[in-house]
C-alpha cells in the first residue's frame, strides 16, 4: 500500500502535507502512513480511494487495475456475508485468528479490521474489500494481481 498511495499522490503533484490535511492528521501521521508505519483507517481508506477515483483494493495493491468498482455507499457487509454463509462469528473470527469477542466489536462496527484482516476476508469469501466496506455492490473483485 505505501508505494501506492506515494504513487497515486506524487501523480497529481501534491505534497505529503496536502493528503494529511485532507485526511485531518498531522504530517507526520501521514508520513508513517507512507512508510508502512502505521495503516489508514477505514474512513481514511475510502477517502483516499474517492479522492484519487479508484478502489481501495487498488491502493491496498491487491489489484493492478485503477479503476474503481461502480460506487454505491451503504454499510459495511462483513456482518451480511457471514450470515449468508450460515457461519458463526467464532468461524470467522478463527479464520481471522482473533477471539470471538474481538470479531463481534468488528461487527458492530465499534472496531476495525487490520489490512491483513481485510484480505483475508475478502479472499475468503471471493469478494472485493470494496463490497466488504460497502462501497460497491458488485461483489465479484476484479482479477487479483499477479505477483
Amino acid at each position: 500500500m505505501k508505494n501506492r498511495i506515494k504513487d497515486l499522490r506524487e501523480d497529481r503533484d501534491l505534497l505529503q502535507k496536502d493528503i494529511a490535511l485532507f485526511l485531518n492528521i498531522t504530517i507526520r501521521q501521514y508520513r508513517r502512513i507512507e512508510k508502512g508505519e502505521n495503516e489508514l483507517s477505514y474512513n481514511s481508506l475510502i477517502k483516499l480511494s474517492e479522492f484519487y477515483n479508484t478502489s481501495v483494493d487498488y491502493i491496498l495493491g491487491i489489484i493492478n487495475n485503477i479503476e474503481p468498482y461502480p460506487k454505491n455507499k451503504s454499510y459495511n457487509k462483513i456482518k451480511d456475508l457471514r450470515i449468508e454463509n450460515n457461519l458463526y462469528q467464532k468461524d470467522i473470527a478463527k479464520i481471522l485468528n482473533i477471539t470471538q469477542p474481538d470479531y463481534s466489536v468488528i461487527e458492530s462496527n465499534k472496531n476495525e479490521l487490520s489490512y491483513d484482516g481485510l484480505i483475508k476476508l475478502s479472499n475468503f469469501y471471493n469478494t472485493s474489500i470494496d463490497y466488504l466496506l460497502g462501497l460497491t455492490d458488485i461483489k465479484q473483485p476484479y482479477n487479483k494481481k499477479v505477483e
